[in-house]
């Protein structure tokens, strides 16, 4: 995606509540850390297994994952990661592709994903990082791979020979709303033409809802920032490494973190914001949104040093 570069806010007077303008507020105080209330653990047997290889993207394994029937018949989507994303509390989801993108993120987990036909054929393989680099491939005959899909299942394998393997045994989601996968330019001409873009508002507050999450340590609010119900977030937070894992994503948040004019196209929005890590050092970030139904989801960032 071509990153724009979009002007610095003037003004912020609709999230001033959360925010604050003006210089004499343009850094936070300190990080607040909210003691969160005890969950259960949560666990689940591996439904995914995989391994991806490339020389830019590197190494890792596959473990979990989502699939779903694509709205307009473009096929099954299944999306692997390389950490627990509570994919059982994702089956019902209105988005679960969405839903699984923005825990990847908050994980730091890789993927690879693919959309197989009604004979199990894919088009493309797409793989990546989430804060690197990624690929999607769409080079004929590379691939052999299989789809079963009854009893609410889709179970079935996927081998490239460039690149690595999928298998999975997922149950099969049936999403609200239609979701952009890789390698599908069809599907991109539809999305356009047929998604109501965000507000400008909308993709600010979204974000700030995320800053202000993240500022003061809190899972649970940004788990709901990001979409996720109780019962969802209950789960994610009783997830081995998760609280780790929370403390890099929030630290991807930066001070001051001031965001930008947004940035909205059909279905999506962006903002940027200028700031430091914990560590102090300087970055330049680009977070972008996906809209499921009337909400806005973080599915990516783009972090950059001057």
């Amino acid at each position: 995606m071509k990153t724009p570069y979009p002007r610095v806010v003037a003004a912020c007077a609709a999230t001033l509540a959360l925010l604050g303008c003006g210089k004499e507020q343009s850094t936070p105080g300190p990080v607040q850390s909210v003691l969160e209330e005890k969950v259960p653990p949560y666990t689940y047997k591996a439904p995914v297994n995989g391994h991806v290889k490339e020389i830019n993207i590197g190494e890792f394994d596959l473990v979990d994952g989502i699939a779903y029937t694509a709205i307009h018949g473009g096929g099954t989507v299944v999306y692997g990661t390389s950490k627990p994303i509570a994919s059982p509390m994702l089956v019902d989801s209105a988005c679960p592709l969405t839903q699984a993108r923005a825990l990847s993120k908050l994980r730091n987990a890789s993927f690879a994903e693919v959309t197989l036909d009604a004979a199990g054929r894919s088009r493309y393989f797409a793989a990546g990082t989430p804060f690197g680099g990624s690929l999607t491939d769409l080079s004929p005959g590379t691939r052999a791979s299989t789809l079963r899909t009854d009893a609410g299942r889709a179970v079935g394998h996927v081998l490239d020979r460039n690149y690595g393997k999928l298998e999975f045994d997922l149950p099969l989601s049936t999403p609200k709303f239609d979701e952009l996968s890789y390698g599908d330019q069809d599907q991109k001409r539809r999305l356009v033409a047929t998604t109501p873009k965000p507000t400008e508002e909308a993709v600010t507050a979204a974000y700030v809802a995320l800053r202000e999450a993240a500022r003061k340590r809190n899972l649970k609010a940004m788990l709901s920032a990001l979409g996720f119900d109780a019962k969802q977030s209950e789960a994610i937070r009783g997830m081995e490494g998760i609280d780790a894992d929370f403390m890099v994503f929030a630290d991807r948040f930066l001070t001051p973190g001031t965001p930008s004019d947004p940035w909205i196209k059909p279905g999506a929005g962006q903002v940027r914001a200028e700031g430091t890590k914990s560590n102090g050092k300087q970055f330049t970030n680009d977070y972008y949104f996906d809209l499921c139904g009337g909400n806005l989801v973080l599915t990516f960032i783009v972090e950059q040093t001057p």
